[in-house]
């Protein structure tokens, strides 16, 4: 069938057209039009063995460029394979376009699932649990505009991923129309009054102390946060997803708020500002912080209205309320000299846990690879001991750089999430351990296959570490934990991908700038070290910890 005639090339012309570059999938029975489509407008698709895979790719590769994927499903068991992935897309604000292929439209019953291969009676429901946007097509007119407004939802601000469900009859249904062009809707202005609100609120308080989240990256406004830190002398604290905002500026505090020198610098302050960010439990020991008796927040959507009381919220597009703010403030509010000095806390952390003998060991790791994978380069942590470390206490060069799965907080992430910057052509560092990269091992062939610029360090402690601890701590037995793993080796002979064990931590910054030569030239890498860490404070069972 040629693809200029069917609904399914349109769509992915449509995509094309709108800055979509990659989609990833699986052909199914119900989705094969997909397939057939071709030329240079189209996204190029990237054959995963698994659809969580394809989720998780698109969400890797939009935490990566901004950039959104498109996820290509089958019905039924491909559409809900993609769900876990999804939800931690989705919560965690990566907007990603689930297109899934419906049970063909003239089989089906007005009374309900009469047993046609992959039928469902509500597929789109599976989506809207998150509270996500689901459309369900049932004319060629309305696939089309189904995709439409789900590219206006992945665009926002905030970008929402979103289902689109089309019968696989109607995506093989000519299509002869033209394809619509999309103009970007305008951002609103914030409300000056609101605006106002702010600025009296800032005017009345002496230590202002700032925390910045994902949206800032994803509105572009650093430079509009960097402005305001220095215009009010305020200690900027990121969240995961902010990690790498004004790396180098001696107003960041580059560690996280779970330790207690942090700690002290948001309690000493009189207000706090939280940019872009949906203040959520995994950052905040469960809104335990001690805060400032003030607080204010700038953000788009989310849940922050549920987490604590603020004195002023402010739901509007970031980077355009900071403009305001500034020149606001420019009015009202002379510039101020630093109430703290941070630049040592850093420092004074570190020294800390290298001097414990617990913590000394996830420093070096945390150091290795720091020294040994390039600022250029992406680094994706699982849900894993040696990811928290990572996650954590890792100085980013740079936003955009780290990706930390605690949106949702979905064990094996890491190895299939990295398919998505790797397919764009940066090499990508996938930090697991050992256990969630069994939830995905088939994707090694997806590695081997695109020739993917992906090395995966794994730290293998023979099971699921952070669990063991977790049942040390709370005085359960160790069961369910100690796990069979791979002989790594063979595992990486098997799809040839060559495989270093290191013995030493202090062997690792090595074996990844060997990893990164072989990446560059379009080979995968794999780098095993053995050895159980001590997880990091920034874990829920040492939050309290005295």
């Amino acid at each position: 069938m040629a693809d200029e005639q069917t609904v399914a090339a349109a769509i992915l012309r449509l995509l094309g057209r709108h800055g979509v570059t990659r989609a990833f999938g699986i052909p199914g029975v119900h989705n094969l039009a997909y397939w057939d489509a071709d030329g240079d407008e189209v996204p190029r698709i990237i054959g995963v063995r698994h659809e969580q895979a394809a989720g998780y790719a698109c969400d890797g590769l939009h935490r990566a460029t901004g950039q959104v994927g498109a996820a290509l499903l089958t019905s039924g068991p491909g559409a809900a394979n993609v769900v876990t992935a999804f939800g931690e897309a989705f919560v965690s604000g990566s907007p990603m376009l689930a297109l899934a292929s419906e049970v063909n439209q003239s089989l089906r019953s007005p009374r309900g699932p009469r047993g046609i291969l992959h039928e469902m009676a509500d597929q789109g429901a599976l989506f809207e649990a998150f509270g996500a946007p689901a459309r369900r097509a049932r004319t060629r007119q309305e696939a089309i505009a189904s995709t439409v407004l789900a590219l206006r939802d992945a665009w926002g601000p905030p970008g929402v991923g979103s289902y689109v469900g089309i019968p696989t009859d109607v995506l093989g249904e000519p299509w002869t129309s033209a394809i619509p062009h999309l103009p970007r809707l305008p951002v609103p202005s914030p409300d000056p009054h609101d605006v106002t609100t702010l600025a009296e609120l800032i005017g009345a308080a002496g230590r202002v102390v700032i925390w910045a989240g994902g949206g800032v990256v994803a509105a572009d406004a650093e430079d509009a946060l960097r402005r305001l830190a220095h215009h009010l002398g305020a200690p900027v604290v990121t969240s995961y997803a902010g990690r790498g905002l004004l790396a180098g500026d001696p107003l960041l505090v580059d560690a996280p708020v779970h330790e207690p020198e942090v700690g002290a610098v948001m309690a000493d302050a009189d207000l706090l500002i939280v940019l872009g960010s949906d203040f959520d439990g995994m950052n905040t020991k469960n809104w335990r912080l001690s805060l400032p008796e003030h607080r204010a927040a700038i953000t788009l959507g989310g849940p922050i209205r549920e987490t604590i009381d603020w004195d002023c919220l402010i739901r509007s597009e970031v980077r355009l309320t900071l403009e305001a703010l500034l020149d606001e403030l420019g009015q009202t509010c002379a510039p101020r000299p630093p109430w703290m000095d941070v630049t040592g806390v850093r420092a004074e952390i570190l020294e800390r846990l290298r001097a414990d003998p617990r913590t000394v060991t996830g420093v070096e790791w945390v150091e290795q690879i720091e020294s040994g994978w390039p600022a250029s380069g992406v680094v994706v942590c699982d849900m894993a001991v040696g990811g928290y470390w990572y996650g954590g206490y890792s100085s980013q060069p740079r936003p955009r750089r780290l990706q930390y799965p605690v949106g949702w907080g979905t064990l094996g992430y890491a190895l299939p999430a990295a398919i998505g910057p790797a397919s764009v052509g940066i090499p990508t560092l996938a930090v697991v351990g050992d256990g969630g990269p069994m939830f995905a091992l088939g994707e090694l062939a997806t590695y081997a296959q695109e020739s993917l610029p992906i090395t995966l360090l794994i730290n293998d402690d023979g099971g699921y570490g952070m669990l063991r601890f977790d049942q040390q701590v709370f005085g359960h037995p160790e069961r369910g934990v100690d796990l069979v793993t791979p002989e790594w080796a063979s595992l990486g002979r098997a799809f040839g991908i060559t495989v270093e064990h290191v013995d030493d931590v202090r062997g690792i910054a090595a074996a990844l700038v060997t990893a990164h030569e072989a990446n560059q030239r379009g080979e995968p890498r794999m780098v095993v070290w053995r050895h159980r860490l001590h997880p990091p404070r920034t874990t829920s069972p040492r939050w309290f910890e005295d």
